[in-house]
């Protein structure tokens, strides 16, 4: 390889044949044409980079799916396909590396019967002493109910109180999170959004428990069964209470298609016990974090509709039911899961500073969202915590504790 000017001439078949001599190669072993390499004066160029990729990224490309690079300006490098998301490192190659775009390879140098020489000059577009490896990792979306949080919906009288700048829409959240649209969209879903104009809303908590009790309160006033509910009854009746898109998407999280319909073969719709004793007790555990086990299950009875029966089940990811030797009785304690660290070692850590020793039922709401493939709940507890037994029933606790 040689760095000359384009406008000289290529070496000639003379010096070809001066060259295999010097190496002892016979020509008659070669095939009849002969590249010369020459670097191009503007070799360096910046917009190109070599990425290694894996079987997922490659089979991405030839289906033509999406493949980008998410996140801001300061972000480190993501790679992103429809489903998953990449960490990108530069690493050095022992041998340099020659992009020569019109190289002929194997084949394409045999002119059959044709023994005379030619020789033809290569330009190299790009040598390259790095690559770029593209290495699986889990989507950066720590600040993403920050970034919905700056413009949550709090009722249509503080809507002129929010700042345009702080709103939403599904493109710019793709842009700015370094994450896969499904595990954007996974993530999503762990939130109450309204899309409002166009934009993604988080309806915030005293919203989505205002509206809650009164659909709660209206079906009760009803003689309707647990399955027998009438969403556009219902809407008809709170329309000038819950904003549609509010009242729309919480209808949908409280409740599923019922076997039963309306005389028209339209749907009918079932509350859905669990979900809506559980934000109930939310309510409950907001204004009193702390309750006497008896005394929070009376109130949390007489809060639920009659067709409705709470059950010490339902508050598991928000609240704990634990026994105070100070006063001497069990007490319900919030323990939400949304507030806890959204690292696996600061989590765990806070879990075990809250309650010393859990069992798998109680624990699994709180660090099954770090689940992922083979990585499943006992997976992770076996990997940061240490297990014992008593009783014959497996306890989790700290690995460093006692």
């Amino acid at each position: 390889m040689e760095s000359v000017d384009e406008k000289q001439d290529v070496r000639t078949k003379e010096d070809v044949g001066q060259i295999l001599e010097l190496a002892t190669i016979k020509e008659s072993d070669l095939n009849s044409t002969t590249q010369c390499l020459y670097p191009m004066q503007d070799h360096k160029i910046d917009d190109l980079m070599l990425l290694e990729v894996d079987k997922h990224i490659w089979e991405a490309l030839n289906e033509g799916d999406t493949v980008s690079f998410r996140g801001n300006k300061c972000d480190d490098a993501i790679l992103c396909t429809k489903t998953r998301t990449y960490e990108i490192k530069e690493a050095e190659i022992s041998n340099s590396w020659l992009l020569v775009p019109n190289l002929k390879l194997s084949k394409a140098t045999s002119a059959g019967d044709v023994t005379e020489r030619t020789v033809e000059r290569q330009n190299i577009k790009k040598i390259f002493t790095s690559y770029y490896e593209a290495k699986e990792t889990k989507p950066d979306l720590a600040n993403l109910s920050t970034l919905l949080n700056s413009s949550s919906f709090n009722g249509l009288e503080y809507e002129s109180m929010i700042d345009p700048k702080t709103l939403y829409n599904w493109e710019r959240l793709q842009s700015e999170l370094q994450a896969s649209d499904y595990e954007l969209r996974r993530a999503l879903a762990d939130f109450l959004i309204a899309d409002i104009d166009g934009y993604l809303r988080l309806i915030s908590f005293d919203i989505e428990a205002r509206s809650l009790n009164l659909m709660l309160d209206y079906f009760g006033e009803q003689t309707w069964e647990l399955d027998e509910v009438d969403k556009e009854n219902t809407f008809e009746c709170l329309r000038e209470l819950i904003h549609e898109p509010v009242f729309n998407v919480i209808f949908e999280r409280y409740t599923e298609i019922s076997t039963k319909t309306k005389s028209d073969n339209s749907p009918l719709y079932k509350y859905d016990e669990r979900k809506c004793c559980a934000m109930i007790a939310k309510i409950l555990l907001a204004a009193s974090p702390v309750t006497e086990y008896k005394e929070f299950m009376e109130t949390w009875n007489i809060g639920t509709p009659e067709k409705m029966h709470p059950k010490e089940e339902y508050l598991c990811g928000s609240a704990l039911v634990t026994y105070s030797a100070s006063r001497m009785q069990r007490e319900i304690v919030s323990c939400p899961e949304a507030d806890l660290p959204n690292n696996i070692h600061d989590r765990l850590n806070e879990l075990f500073q809250i309650k010393a020793k859990w069992t798998v039922e109680e624990i699994t709401p709180y660090i099954i969202r770090f689940t992922k493939g083979t990585m499943n709940v006992n997976a992770l507890l076996t990997k940061y915590a240490r297990c014992s037994t008593k009783n014959g029933l497996k306890y989790y606790g700290s690995k460093h504790g006692k």
